[in-house]
């Protein structure tokens, strides 16, 4: 009993946050527009992280580029 006791503890999830639906929709809209993964991470008060997903530099390139262009 204490061995199923040990094993159940370690195998514990961790609590997941569900993200914002509006995030969500934000997320999937830029990425159907670019064409690559994008994973934004907002906390509490409004700060965060805009990643984009890339496989090779010609996808770098075009991140840059469409922010060169739009900036």
């Amino acid at each position: 009993a204490e061995n199923f006791v040990k094993i159940f503890k370690n195998k514990k999830q961790k609590s997941r946050i569900s993200k914002d639906s509006n995030i969500t929709a934000l997320e999937l809209s830029i990425s159907n527009k670019i064409g690559l993964n994008v994973d934004i991470q907002n906390n509490k008060r409004n700060k965060g992280r805009i990643s984009f997903e890339y496989k090779d530099l010609n996808q770098l390139n075009k991140i840059i580029e469409i922010i060169k262009k739009n900036y």
